[in-house]
């Protein structure tokens, strides 16, 4: 309360405070939140009071003063938000802010805060809610080339993985629910055993996140999150390409949700008519249940999945024919989160996965086995209005990881048959990490940093320890209400496989030798990004650089016979555009695009940088319809790294038609590559052409 003072005479002294104090102002401490409308809390949000005094929401998107005028009005404003007036009449208040464009609520909790160890705000990072496309992709690579500077790598097939600005394979951390996902493919994780009908939202981020992810984000990460069901659904369709087909059954209450998937398809057709080995056939599930005991939130989730007779397309077939007879995938997590700002994962992924290589009259079968698990804790401190630390703990262990190959004659033929276990090995990772935010005045500044210490070991013979700092520093600042400029200084990790150390064996390149010495991949990227925005207008214009040291390759040292070294160093450099403009409440387009290149030191070409793209989307809905197209065009890419061919251009045009009929019904008619383009998906040598045109109807029912 102000103080007030009077020289008013003693026998009026009583009645005329009392006359004051009625007409003066009530002077107290506010607190208040300030949300999107979903309840997301929104960080670093400008709350103003009438006298200038101006105050920014922390982590939890909350925000106070010590004294305010009571009653009054406060102005809530952020770039990506309407800006709001709201009344004050008490002590507390929460605001609930309406976003420009839908688009931006997904940008706002980019990174999934609160599911598990996440990036700062000042990274280049993009959600897609998998949900909201018209038609559901085949697999995880299909959802996430839909972002800038993401595209195929690798051979094609259910196991197509994917590359963010010119890093692939294991350089590319691959997440599920905060669950980190490998695998000993040289190519790269493949996360296709999850049905993308059981996906909910996936977050890609682009650029090092070492610091905050741990080994493996030396490219970027790729994060999945299940999707939960609400009431029960049920899908059905078929795909005329391969004569494709999935079934799908979900339900929940919100508090369980129970997700069913099978899909199946035999061999597709290029537009040559050329047959490709990339049937399968795959089931799986997941069962998630979340519940509150006073300050704490729990959740368990459970994940299963099934994969036989899955080919591998590529330019060997049919003359050497590799096949993955079985795939087998469980995951168990169980998370707890409270709302003094800690939280607490532990999970285990059991998983298998049999190669089977057929060639020159023998059968080569190889079965991996691992036991991955892991934990994270963390916890968030306020310091003061504007200063907050993050700050954790987390481990990623592999437990029986082995490889047990036997190698037979074909077709009763004489000779000998060989069984060996080229890799019996385990390993152990453990992060201590930490990040520090400071807002000044709407500018935020952003540091953090990485201890990671690994240690392998192969059939307890051969061990292998190491250590590795990483660090990360961003800078957000806004230059307008609606233009912000980013910028980010971060350092990248990869530890070697167990496989790039301890592996001796055949594979379907050949045979391959373990190297004990290899050291850890690194990475040092800069990047600067111009965000707008505007109520209709959303832009993104950025460009990167990234220095790569001590890439790990694998080398032919004889005819058939290979071995891995740190031989590649260079410098990767892009530009990236992304966009999106809603033209009225009808119709909406996205935009975007990058380019690409990448360099060794001797001035060769890197590899896994893919040809440069640009793309245009739109969407049209009203009543009952809806349409949605994608126009694509891949530039050709004459400078192949090593193990890749040159390729050509290519326009790539996608589209669905849906319609609402009565009764929680709808019908969805789908068509990708519908010019019948031939071009390849990657410039992987042994990459084969992509299927041809292919047309998918789908029946769907929400109830």
């Amino acid at each position: 309360m102000r103080r007030l003072t009077s020289q008013i005479g003693p026998p009026r002294i009583a009645s005329g405070l009392l006359l004051l104090l009625a007409a003066a102002p009530a002077w107290t401490a506010v607190t208040g939140s300030v949300t999107s409308l979903d309840g997301i809390p929104v960080e670093n949000a400008r709350v103003s009071a009438p006298d200038g005094e101006t105050r920014y929401t922390d982590f939890k998107g909350a925000f106070a003063f010590p004294d305010l005028d009571i009653p009054s009005e406060l102005s809530i404003s952020h770039p990506r938000f309407l800006q709001a007036t709201v009344e004050i009449v008490g002590p507390v208040v929460d605001v609930r802010l309406e976003a420009k464009q839908e688009i931006y609520q997904e940008i706002a909790v980019s990174a999934a805060p609160g599911e598990s160890s996440y990036a700062p705000s000042s990274s280049s990072a993009s959600v897609i809610d998998v949900g909201a496309m018209a038609a559901a992709p085949a697999t995880l690579t299909e959802v996430v080339v839909s972002s800038p500077s993401v595209a195929e790598n690798g051979q094609g097939g259910i196991f197509q993985t994917y590359s963010i600005r010119g890093v692939a394979r294991q350089r590319v951390l691959t997440l599920l629910a905060g669950m980190r996902l490998v695998g000993e493919r040289r190519a790269g994780v493949s996360a296709s055993f999850i049905d993308p009908r059981l996906m909910g939202k996936v977050d890609v981020l682009r650029g090092p996140a070492s610091t905050y992810y741990g080994s493996g984000a030396l490219g970027g990460v790729i994060q999945m999150f299940p999707r939960t069901f609400e009431g029960t659904t049920t899908e059905i369709g078929y795909e005329s390409n391969g004569a494709g087909s999935h079934q799908v059954v979900g339900w929940g209450d919100g508090a369980w949700s129970l997700g069913f998937a099978h899909r199946s398809s035999e061999t597709g057709e290029t537009p040559d008519g050329l047959t490709l080995n990339d049937g399968f056939d795959q089931t799986s599930a997941t069962l998630s249940r979340a519940w509150s005991h006073g300050e704490r939130d729990y959740s368990v989730l459970v994940l299963a999945s099934r994969g036989t007779d899955i080919g591998k397309s590529n330019t060997d077939f049919p003359g050497r024919v590799t096949l993955y007879p079985e795939e087998r995938h469980l995951l168990l997590k169980f998370a707890v989160r409270s709302e003094k700002g800690w939280g607490f994962d532990a999970w285990a992924h059991p998983n298998d996965l049999e190669t089977r290589v057929l060639r020159d009259g023998r059968e080569t079968t190889t079965r991996n086995k691992a036991v991955d698990l892991g934990f994270n804790w963390r916890g968030r401190r306020q310091w003061s209005q504007h200063a907050s630390l993050r700050f954790g703990v987390d481990y990623f262990g592999r437990r029986k990881v082995e490889a047990i190959e036997v190698s037979q004659p074909l077709d009763g033929r004489a000779g000998p048959t060989f069984l060996q276990m080229p890799l019996d090995g385990s390993e152990d990772e453990l992060g201590i990490y930490g990040a520090f935010e400071r807002n000044w005045s709407g500018t935020v500044l952003l540091l953090g940093g990485r201890l990671a210490l690994q240690r392998q070991r192969e059939a307890e013979t051969q061990r292998r320890d190491d250590a590795a700092w990483t660090g990360f520093a961003g800078l957000v600042v806004p230059l307008s209400p609606s233009f912000e400029l980013a910028a980010n200084l971060g350092s990248g990790l990869r530890f070697p496989s167990l496989s790039e150390r301890f592996f001796t064996g055949f594979t379907p390149r050949g045979f391959v030798d373990g190297n004990i010495e290899l050291e850890a991949e690194r990475s040092l990227s800069t990047d600067l990004a111009l965000r707008y925005y505007g109520n209709k207008l959303f832009l993104s214009f950025g460009a990167f650089r990234t220095r790569v040291e001590d890439y790990i390759e694998r080398i032919e040292v004889a005819t058939d016979e290979l071995t891995f070294v740190n031989l590649t160093a260079g410098d990767l450099i892009g530009l990236e555009l992304d966009g999106a403009y809603r033209l009225s409440g009808e119709w909406s387009l996205g935009f975007g695009g990058h380019a690409l290149e990448g360099r060794g030191d001797r001035d060769v070409p890197l590899a896994d940088v893919p040809a440069d793209r640009v793309f245009l989307r739109s969407r049209w809905r009203r009543g009952h319809w809806s349409v949605e197209d994608r126009w694509e065009h891949r530039f050709d890419k004459n400078d192949p790294g090593r193990g890749e061919k040159a390729i050509g251009a290519a326009d790539l045009l996608s589209g669905a038609v849906s319609y609402q009929l009565p009764n929680g019904l709808a019908l969805v008619l789908a068509g990708k590559n519908l010019l019948d383009e031939e071009y390849f998906n990657s410039a992987d040598e042994k990459m084969q052409l992509a299927r041809g045109r292919s047309v998918t109807l789908t029946l769907a029912w929400r109830g």
